[in-house]
């Protein structure tokens, strides 16, 4: 009888369950009503850059008529080593208390239009859990470790940004006048490195970024891309100016955050001399980041080593997304 029932009762559960759908797909459309009325706007008549997979594409910005004149990059012709620091960071396993990382920072220094040397830092492991990260000096308060233990995203860029902030303070810290660049943006809020802290230091700093949603103008980087020579435009001064800049007639448009004692176009001139650049990229710059990747070959000896110096005890794995969605080739 309570079978019956039981049956009895699921359509009106359904019934119930539609109802409710209908309901929330009504707060969608009005929802996308109020976006489309707001989208045609703001995003009417806008250059868009259509991402590949979530991933950020560089753009091919079409030719424009403003009126911006470019500055000319001129060459310093005074050696000045150029020292660029790269990092990476990677989950190399978790237990039920935490989660075992591994980073792996470099270091390209050229000087005089060519690279001359390089360094390679690491694997420094990291193992976070409710007390702390261990092999990492700084000690977090409890809600900034609680936001790391719960995602891995968020551990891996706050350990790759804190061993690379350790690199770049040695390296500004010696002697001569070195110019020490990093990827990435020198006013992201992760950056590590705080606006006191490149005021304070006294040597030229520069971050190169290569992601477009830090190309912050059309116009400008549409100028540059036509210049017939290394150019830049100034995008923003203070104690940390933000440069659109392009290193090789033919070479790529890229954001530069800079911070020292000297203006930008000065910094950038030292650095054309003393490095040299394949399609308006550093190589110091590049050298760095291809020795702090961990290859497929480097992840398997990370294990091996952890697994025989830890005495670790290895838990098989299976695909669980894999097993539990299965495929479905219905769709799109």
């Amino acid at each position: 009888m309570l079978r019956k029932m039981a049956i009895a009762t699921l359509p009106m559960y359904e019934e119930e369950q539609l109802s409710l759908l209908d309901s929330l797909a009504r707060e969608f459309e009005e929802a996308f009503a109020e976006l489309s009325e707001s989208a045609e706007r703001e995003l009417a008549g806008r250059a868009f850059i259509f991402s590949r997979y979530g991933k950020e594409q560089y753009p091919y910005f079409e030719p424009t008529d403003a009126q911006l004149v470019p500055g000319c990059i001129i060459p310093i012709k005074e050696g000045r080593p150029i020292a660029s620091v790269d990092s990476t960071c990677v989950l190399v396993g978790e237990t039920a208390q935490g989660a075992l990382y591994a980073a792996r920072t470099a270091v390209g220094i050229s000087f005089g239009g060519s690279l001359r040397r390089f360094f390679r830092l690491g694997p420094i492991l990291v193992y976070a859990t409710s007390s702390g990260l261990s092999g990492l000096l700084p000690r977090l308060p409890s809600s900034e470790l609680d936001l790391l233990l719960s995602d891995h995203a968020v551990a891996e860029r706050f350990i790759r940004n804190t061993v690379e902030r350790r690199v770049i303070e040695t390296m500004s810290g010696g002697d001569g006048d070195t110019i020490v660049m990093a990827d990435g943006s020198l006013k992201h809020p992760m950056s590590q490195l705080s606006s006191s802290y490149l005021r304070r230091n006294g040597r030229s700093m520069v971050g190169f970024s290569k992601s477009s949603n830090l190309i912050l103008s059309e116009e400008a980087v549409g100028v540059l891309s036509n210049a017939k020579m290394p150019s830049f435009h100034t995008l923003d001064h203070g104690s940390v100016s933000t440069v659109l800049a392009k290193f090789s007639p033919d070479g790529l448009v890229f954001r530069l955050d800079i911070a020292g004692p000297e203006p930008a176009e000065t910094t950038l001139g030292r650095i054309i001399w003393n490095d040299a650049f394949a399609s308006g990229y550093p190589d110091s710059l590049k050298v760095a980041h291809h020795l702090s990747v961990f290859s497929k070959a480097d992840d398997q000896a990370l294990k091996t080593f952890v697994a025989k110096r830890f005495r670790v005890r290895q838990l098989h794995t299976f695909p669980l997304r894999k097993i539990a969605l299965g495929s479905f080739k219905g769709g799109a």
